[in-house]
């Protein structure tokens, strides 16, 4: 029997929704969390990455797990990317990394999903939101028939625009990457409306966010991975980003997913969930 592993990383739980429901078309499959990995050596036929664009390319941890793991046993490569619509060339980085091991992906899609960058983006209404995760499982049924009989499929961008998706998305994409977000990572801070719960530290996926004297604290020395987890599933809003409109924006997360889901990627056994009206009460 044909063996299968699903890698996922996922902030506030759109790629997490992603993975799970395509785990249902192959119940047989593992899903795994990309930051819990800790054996490279990749003991599987098939194997897809979903994940979501970052800084119109893939998140850092997704980076530096393609650079690590041994691809010399599976013979089909998939990836998944979801995103809030912008045009990026996340494939293509992909493949150069892969290139390096000798291998390409075999097959690659994105999927429309609510922007969870809510302290800029207008943040995605309950209608929204049911109207892209219906969207999306029509969208994995091809997807997974595609998967199922190994097939050769390469998903491009739908921006006609040159200028936009030759120069303009490319450079903002280095510019956000050398720049950390333009320093976004020494601007987040809680305001006077937290209480302390620690919930930021729990779902901070890089392990930059600690507790001092009841209070996060965000360890300049570690990495963020601009998951927006933190900001995203905070029960007061008290978490803001400075010189953004974090202040009037509102807050998304997945419907399905509670903050405890998102924090089970740093260890512990995946559960699968399923349904997209349900409430993600933290």
């Amino acid at each position: 029997m044909t063996s299968m592993r699903i890698f996922y990383f996922s902030g506030t739980g759109n790629s997490l929704f992603i993975a799970q429901e395509l785990h249902k078309s192959f119940p047989e499959a593992t899903v795994v969390p990309i930051i819990q990995v800790t054996d490279y050596s990749i003991k599987a036929d098939v194997v897809g990455f979903v994940f979501p664009v970052h800084a119109f390319t893939m998140p850092a941890p997704v980076k530096y797990f393609l650079e690590k793991i041994n691809l010399e046993q599976p013979s089909y490569l998939f990836a998944i990317a979801t995103r809030g619509g912008s045009p990026c060339h996340v494939f293509r980085d992909m493949d150069r990394l892969l290139q390096k091991k000798e291998r390409a992906l075999n097959a690659h899609w994105f999927i429309d999903m609510p922007n969870n960058f809510c302290h800029i983006a207008d943040t995605p209404d309950q209608a929204l939101i049911e109207r892209l995760c219906a969207e999306a499982r029509v969208k994995l049924e091809p997807i997974a028939a595609a998967i199922g009989n190994r097939e050769e499929v390469h998903a491009t961008n739908s921006e006609k625009s040159f200028w936009r998706k030759k120069l303009l998305f490319p450079a903002l994409s280095v510019v956000l990457r050398k720049t950390d977000y333009l320093h976004t990572d020494k601007k987040f801070y809680a305001d006077d409306r937290c209480i302390g719960c620690g919930l930021c530290t729990k779902v901070c996926l890089s392990g930059k966010i600690e507790q001092q004297e009841g209070r996060p604290v965000w360890k300049e020395e570690t990495e963020c991975y601009f998951c927006f987890a933190c900001i995203n599933y905070c029960p007061r809003q008290a978490i803001q980003i400075r010189k953004t409109k974090s202040m009037t924006k509102g807050r998304y997360r997945h419907p399905l997913y509670t903050a405890h889901d998102i924090a089970r990627q740093k260890g512990g056994t995946e559960r699968r969930r399923s349904g997209c009206a349900e409430s993600g009460e933290v």
